[in-house]
C-alpha cells in the first residue's frame, strides 16, 4: 500500500524552488520526490582446489554466470574461453569450474507498508527460496521497517525461518540503506566463502543514518553477491494514482517543463541498484506483480547452484584498502556474461553509528 506521511504546501513549495540555481532544480524536484515516495512503505575442469577468497591475501576468486541470448545460464563453461584482467593487466587463471562449496545468504526483506496479503506472498516467496538452496547452504533474516531488526541468525533450517517469518508485522517507514550496512558489516561479519545478500526492496529510503555510498560500500567490501528482487515497478504504478503525488508532478511540470519526474525518479533507483548488484556479480530483477517474487527466488537458487568461479593470483601492486578493478572477456557468444568487478584488498571500513 502507498503511503505518503507528510503535507507539502504546494505555493511554499513553488516559492521556495524559484530561489535555487536552475542546474540544481531537478535534483532537489528529485529528492522532494524521495522523501514523499519513500514514506510507504568438485568442480569440473578443475586445476586444482581453490582456497576460500579473502581480500587479504593475493589470491582473487572471482565467481561467474553466462546467459545465453535466450537469458538461460549456460552450464558448460570451459576455462579457455575466458581473458581476464585486472587493473587492465592480464592475469593467468589458476583455477576454473563450478563452485560447489556452500554459500551463505542473507536474506534481507522490506516489510514497511506492506499489506496483509501482499506480506503473506512476500514470506511464501522467502521459505522456497530457502527450500531450493544445495544442502550445506545457510541462510539468515533481516527485515526492515521503521527499523532493521535481525529476525533470525545463521540456519539451515527452513522450519526456523518459518517461524520467524510468521512473526513479522509491517511498519511504515523504510531504513532500506541500513538494513544493507548492517547485513554486510554485522551479518556477514567473519564469514567466509561463498557469501549472497538477496535484497527484497522498492529502493526507497527515509529512515536511514548511513547514505547509499556507504551502504553499497559495505556490501562491495563484504564480497558478497547481491542480489536485488526490485518492486519498483509496482510501487510506481501505486504512486501515479496518489493525488498529493500527482499534483506535485503537475508543479514540477509548470517549473522545470513537460517531463515525466514520478518515472526519472524511479529510474534513478533501479539504476543505482542495478550497477550495484552487477558490480558484486549479483543481478537486479523487476517482477510486475508479487506472485512473480517466488519465481525470481527460484531463478536465484539455481544461479547461486550453478555458480562458475575462476581464480588468478594478482601480479599488481596491493597497497591496503586499495580498490581493484577486475575486466573478464568470454570469448563464445553470449548474451551477457555477470562476474564481480573488482575487490578490495585488506579493506578499511569505517563504521558508522546508527541511531
Amino acid at each position: 500500500m502507498f503511503q505518503i506521511q507528510s503535507l507539502i504546501s504546494p505555493v511554499l513549495f513553488a516559492t521556495k524552488i524559484a530561489t535555487i540555481c536552475a542546474m540544481w532544480q531537478k535534483t532537489l524536484a528529485l529528492a522532494v520526490l524521495a522523501s514523499l515516495f519513500a514514506a510507504q512503505s568438485r568442480p569440473a575442469d578443475q586445476d586444482s582446489k581453490p582456497s576460500d577468497f579473502a581480500v587479504s591475501v593475493n589470491l582473487v576468486k572471482v565467481p561467474i554466470s553466462v546467459f545465453d541470448d535466450l537469458g538461460n545460464l549456460v552450464t558448460s563453461l570451459r576455462r579457455e574461453d575466458f581473458r581476464i584482467w585486472e587493473d587492465q593487466a592480464p592475469q593467468e587463471i589458476r583455477s576454473f569450474g563450478l563452485d560447489t562449496n556452500p554459500v551463505s545468504v542473507v536474506l534481507v526483506l522490506d516489510t514497511s507498508g506492506s499489506e496483509k496479503a501482499e506480506l503473506k506472498k512476500i514470506k511464501e516467496a522467502a521459505e522456497e527460496f530457502a527450500d531450493a538452496l544445495a544442502p550445506g547452504d545457510r541462510f539468515s533474516l533481516i527485515t526492515f521497517d521503521d527499523e532493521v531488526h535481525q529476525a533470525l541468525d545463521w540456519t539451515d533450517s527452513v522450519k526456523k525461518l518459518r517461524r520467524a517469518l510468521s512473526k513479522i508485522d509491517p511498519g511504515l517507514r523504510t531504513s532500506l540503506y541500513d538494513a544493507m550496512y548492517l547485513a554486510a558489516t554485522d551479518q556477514l561479519k567473519g564469514i567466509d566463502g561463498r557469501k549472497a545478500i538477496i535484497l527484497l526492496t522498492d529502493c526507497l529510503n527515509n529512515q536511514s543514518s548511513v547514505d547509499f555510498h556507504d551502504a553499497s560500500l559495505a556490501i562491495v567490501q563484504s564480497q558478497a553477491s547481491l542480489y536485488v528482487v526490485s518492486k519498483t515497478v509496482m510501487v510506481r504504478e501505486e504512486a501515479r494514482r496518489e493525488r498529493r503525488v500527482m499534483m506535485l508532478s503537475d508543479i514540477y511540470k509548470r517549473l522545470f517543463g513537460d517531463s515525466n519526474y514520478i518515472d526519472e525518479f524511479f529510474e534513478k533507483r533501479e539504476s543505482e541498484m542495478t550497477s550495484l548488484a552487477e558490480k558484486t556479480g549479483g543481478r537486479c530483477f523487476f517482477p510486475t506483480d508479487y506472485d512473480q517474487i517466488k519465481d525470481v527466488y527460484a531463478e536465484v537458487a539455481r544461479e547461486l547452484k550453478s555458480k562458475y568461479y575462476l581464480t588468478y593470483i594478482s601480479n599488481q601492486s596491493l597497497p591496503p584498502n586499495s580498490y581493484h578493478r577486475i575486466s573478464i572477456e568470454y570469448l563464445a557468444p553470449a548474451k551477457s556474461v555477470i562476474y564481480r568487478k573488482g575487490y578490495y584488498y585488506q579493506p578499511r571500513l569505517v563504521r558508522r553509528a546508527l541511531r
